[in-house]
């Protein structure tokens, strides 16, 4: 049971509903943002006018061919496997479209251009349409995860590896397929004259339009969230519809053939693992400053539940201590002191300055997912951090629906989710399991979970909702004004 896809807010390009200007400052940002579109533009130009540059720039070399496209390959799929880590920590369904973008590119660079040039093949015409048409699906896939709300969620268990594995399927056998089409033809023209083929050419011209707009898109949401990893990807889809633009100018389809598309290629997928290196390294710093969290604040807990409490049971002795030893006796101001001391230290411990909401539900998922064993991502993204007040207030929901979804519900998979909404500000916890009593039709008794949480929301002017989606699960929702 699970809910597949949650959406919440108008769909569009990824941060459409955030305020630049509440993260930037305003002072010529109109003229940075001016400079980097002409930048955008001028690169977008340059992709493009490559390949007509260096259209007779050819290399035949067959050793440094297969080594190329087998490095590209590799390239790949690396990226791939870096980017699972992202999409593992947020659920986002951008990511996984992400994801599944990369590794099917690898994929079909291997079947169609590592392969044949490490065992010398014929049939060039073939490889290179089918290369053509997997590129037409990869760059779909590319524009959609450029374009994707980061409000679409994966909750269920199982979809993701049914995308991941239907997605590359479909891009292994719309390439295998297409390059029947064409037929396999021992030739070593370029594509466009050696089929001339009007459906090629639209192809080429679709597959270099998906790229560019996957390009922009991915630009866009680096100027919106000031992520490198898609500032990067930006580049690489760029130069990919550079490289498939190439395929009607230079393409050497002949055997251990190196032309300009082959370069671009390269740079193209190296810069991809450049930003699946960037994604994954920012997952395991998140991860350890979690844990550090998590760990601060069992220490404190362990320390109110320990020395804290004897030092409280001494100091409320302490005007009998007084009476008999006087006020500045040593014992009295000891104890006096060390309750002090006592208490900054769990208060600092337990919400340390400089902790954010997103940082204190990282925290407590990872705790919990040690203590319950499931599956647990944060996806959160605020314009501004919330008051000491309502982020512990949002924590505390968060955890204690968290412990539900795992006592009670049977999940295995759970989504966090926190973010600015047209009414404010909501929390979402998203679980795949059986459901709790409050979301049934039925009414049925609160437990002192549910009553918590719902006086916690209300003490913030807000209000909690719980639901069961249709697909199953328990969605529950906090929306704060």
């Amino acid at each position: 049971m699970g809910r597949h896809t949650v959406g919440s807010g108008a769909e569009g390009p990824p941060g459409a509903n955030r305020s630049v200007s509440s993260r930037r400052p305003s002072a010529g940002l109109n003229a940075a943002v001016a400079l980097r579109g002409l930048f955008q533009l001028g690169l977008v130009l340059a992709c493009l006018g490559t390949p007509i540059v260096l259209r007779n720039a050819t290399l035949t070399a067959p050793t440094l061919r297969a080594a190329l496209e087998m490095m590209t390959t590799l390239f790949a799929l690396a990226g791939a496997w870096l980017l699972r880590a992202q999409f593992a920590s947020r659920r986002r369904m951008r990511d996984l479209l992400l994801l599944v973008a990369t590794l099917t590119l690898g994929l079909v660079n291997f079947g169609a251009a590592a392969l044949p040039a490490a065992l010398n093949l014929g049939a060039a015409t073939y490889f290179a349409a089918a290369q053509l048409w997997g590129e037409l699906l990869v760059g779909g896939m590319f524009a959609l995860a450029a374009v994707a709300s980061s409000d679409w969620l994966v909750a269920r268990r199982g979809y993701p590896l049914a995308i991941v594995g239907g997605l590359g399927s479909v891009g292994l056998a719309v390439a295998g397929l297409g390059g029947l089409l064409v037929g396999a033809q021992n030739t070593a023209r370029p594509l466009a004259a050696a089929i001339g083929h009007p459906l090629l050419l639209g192809l080429v011209v679709a597959a270099t339009g998906l790229f560019i707009y996957a390009a922009v898109g991915f630009a866009r949401r680096y100027e919106i969230e000031d992520d490198r990893a898609s500032g990067l990807v930006a580049l690489a889809t760029g130069l990919m519809a550079g490289a498939v633009f190439s395929d009607l100018l230079a393409g050497a389809l002949a055997p251990g053939g190196i032309a300009p598309s082959e370069g671009l290629r390269v740079i193209a997928f190296a810069l991809i693992l450049a930003a699946a290196v960037i994604a994954e390294r920012r997952v395991h710093a998140r991860i350890s400053k979690a844990s550090a969290l998590a760990e601060r604040r069992r220490v404190a807990r362990d320390l109110h539940d320990g020395i804290a409490q004897d030092l409280a049971f001494i100091a409320a002795h302490g005007p009998r201590f007084a009476e008999q030893l006087g006020e500045e006796h040593p014992v009295v101001v000891a104890a006096k002191r060390a309750l002090a001391i006592s208490r900054s230290t769990i208060s600092e411990l337990s919400d340390p300055d400089g902790a954010t909401a997103h940082e204190s539900l990282e925290a407590v998922a990872q705790e919990l997912r040690e203590r319950f064993d499931i599956a647990i991502a944060v996806n959160a993204e605020l314009d501004r951090d919330l008051a000491s007040q309502e982020r512990e207030h949002v924590t505390r929901i968060a955890r204690e629906a968290i412990a539900n979804a795992a006592r009670h519900g049977g999940a295995r998979n759970v989504i966090v989710s926190l973010r600015h909404t047209d009414t404010g500000i909501a929390l979402r916890v998203i679980d795949d399991g059986c459901g709790i009593a409050g979301a049934h039709p039925v009414p049925a008794p609160e437990g002192f979970g549910l009553t918590s949480m719902r006086e916690r929301a209300a003490a913030l002017g807000g209000q909690l909702n719980v639901r069961q989606p249709r697909l199953g699960g328990t969605e529950l929702e906090v929306v704060l004004p």
